[in-house]
C-alpha cells in the first residue's frame, strides 16, 4: 500500500506537540502544553443568540454554499479591523480561510515549488514548518534574539542559499507575542526586515494571532502596515480573540496573490462554512471585537504575571535558568542549562503531574534541546502556582542527576 503514496505523504510526520499532549490527558496532570485559549474568552451567549437567529431565520445563507473569497460582509468588518491598526486593504485584496492554519497551506501550496526555501525563526511555529514542509519546501533557520530576528544570520542564510543553487521565496515571521518564544520584534528590525525582502525579492508572511492580546508595554507597527511594494501576506485568525472553534481567518495581501490563493482554495474545500462566517460578521457588526479584546486581555495578564512569579520564585537559583516575560500572547519561553534535554525529562515532568512543550520541535535545525514552552492561556493562577513548583522540583531534579550518575 505504501507504493501508492506520494511522496509527499510518505515524508510527512505528524506532530510531534500533537502526540505528546495524549500524554497529558490524565485529569491531575496541569499541563503548560497546550496553547489554547480559554474558554471562558469566549463570547458564547452572543454567539448563541446569533446562531439560533441565523439558523431560524437566515437558513437560506447561513446553511448554503458561499463564495470561495468569503462573505462580503465579513471582509469588510475584518478590513475595517485591520484599517484601525494601520493595514488598508480592499474587498479584493482579503479571502476567508479555515483559520490561519489554512492560511499556511494555501500560501505553501501556492509560492512553493520541491526545494524552495522558506526562512523562518529559531524557533518558529511548528504549525508553519508542517506547512511548508507538506509542499517540499527547505526551511532555513534564523536566530531569535529579544528583538526579533537576527537581521545579519537572516541576510548570510539567504546569501547561503542562493550560493548553493537554492531559491529563497518567503520569509515567515511571528512578529508579535511570538508562538513559541513569545518575543515581540523591534520597530527597527520590522523595517529592516522589509528592507532584505525587497532588495533580495522575496515575499514576508506576517503570521499574526496573537498581536491584539497585548496586556502591558507599547505596541509596534505590524509589519504590513510599513509596506509600500505588497511584499507583504498578513494572515489573521479568530481562533485566539473571539472563539478557536469557529475556525475562521483571513489572508490579506495584493489582489493578484489573492487570485491565486483563491483558485488554490477552490481545489481545497470550496469555501469556508458560511454559518461561522455570519456568526463572525454579526457579532462584530452588533457589538466591538476591540473592546471584546480588551475585555479579556486583562484575564491573560493575570496569568502571566502568576507564571512568571512562580518561575522566580519556584525555579533553582544561578543554574543558568531564564524565561521571557511576554507582554502579550500565551506563551513564556524557559531555557535550561545545555546538559538538560527537555524532551527526555518529559517523562520525569509526566510522573510530577506537570507537563510542557519540549523546545526542540520548534526548531528546524535540530537545536533547542534544553528549551521547553509553556502556556499560561487554559490554567488558573492557582494550578499555575502549583504547576511551576512541581517543574522546579523536575528540573532541579535533572540537573541534578549527571552529578550522582
Amino acid at each position: 500500500m505504501d507504493s501508492l503514496f506520494s511522496q509527499r505523504v510518505l515524508k510527512a510526520r505528524r506532530s510531534a506537540i500533537r502526540e505528546l499532549l495524549k500524554l497529558t490527558e490524565k485529569p491531575e496532570i496541569i499541563s503548560f502544553a497546550g496553547g489554547i485559549p480559554d474558554p471562558d474568552t469566549f463570547p458564547r451567549d452572543i454567539l448563541a443568540e446569533i446562531s439560533a437567529d441565523e439558523i431560524r431565520n437566515n437558513h437560506h445563507k447561513s446553511l448554503q454554499y458561499t463564495t470561495t473569497e468569503g462573505k462580503r460582509p465579513l471582509r469588510q468588518e475584518i478590513i475595517n479591523f485591520l484599517a484601525e491598526d494601520d493595514m488598508h486593504y480592499d474587498m479584493e485584496q482579503v479571502i476567508i480561510t479555515s483559520a490561519s492554519q489554512q492560511g499556511l497551506d494555501l500560501v505553501a501550496k501556492a509560492f512553493l515549488d520541491p526545494g524552495d526555501a522558506v526562512l523562518c525563526s529559531l524557533p518558529t511555529y511548528l504549525g508553519a514548518t508542517m506547512a511548508f514542509n507538506a509542499f517540499q519546501g527547505q526551511l532555513a533557520g534564523v536566530p531569535l534574539l529579544d528583538d526579533g530576528m537576527d537581521m545579519d544570520v537572516l541576510e548570510q542564510q539567504i546569501r547561503n542559499i542562493r550560493d548553493n543553487r537554492g531559491r529563497p521565496k518567503l520569509i515567515y515571521v511571528v512578529p508579535d507575542f511570538q508562538n513559541p518564544a513569545g518575543v515581540c520584534w523591534s520597530e527597527e528590525k520590522r523595517r529592516r526586515l522589509l528592507e532584505i525582502a525587497s532588495r533580495e525579492g522575496l515575499l514576508v508572511v506576517e503570521d499574526m494571532p496573537y498581536r491584539s492580546l497585548r496586556f502591558s508595554g507599547q505596541p509596534k507597527p505590524a509589519i504590513a502596515s510599513l509596506d509600500s511594494e505588497g511584499r507583504v501576506i498578513v494572515l489573521f485568525t479568530f481562533s485566539k480573540l473571539l472563539s478557536a472553534g469557529l475556525r475562521l481567518g483571513a489572508i490579506a495581501a495584493t489582489e493578484d496573490i489573492v487570485e491565486k490563493l483563491v483558485t488554490m482554495k477552490q481545489a481545497t474545500d470550496l469555501c469556508t462554512p458560511a454559518l461561522t462566517q455570519r456568526l463572525a460578521a454579526r457579532f462584530m457588526q452588533e457589538h466591538s471585537l476591540a473592546e471584546h479584546i480588551r475585555s479579556i486581555c486583562p484575564r491573560y495578564r493575570v496569568k502571566r504575571d502568576a507564571m512568571v512569579n512562580a518561575l522566580a520564585n519556584h525555579m533553582p537559583k544561578g543554574q543558568g535558568i531564564s524565561w521571557t516575560e511576554p507582554e502579550g500572547g500565551l506563551f513564556v519561553w524557559l531555557r535550561l542549562p545545555s546538559e538538560v534535554k527537555t524532551l527526555s525529562m518529559m517523562d520525569r515532568a509526566v510522573e510530577h503531574d506537570v507537563a510542557y512543550v519540549p523546545g526542540e520541535q520548534f526548531f528546524v535545525d535540530g537545536s533547542g534541546q534544553n528549551t521547553m514552552r509553556l502556556s499560561f492561556s487554559l490554567v488558573s493562577p492557582e494550578q499555575i502556582e502549583e504547576g511551576i513548583s512541581r517543574l522546579a522540583k523536575v528540573v532541579g531534579e535533572e540537573i541534578s542527576a549527571p552529578q550522582s550518575t
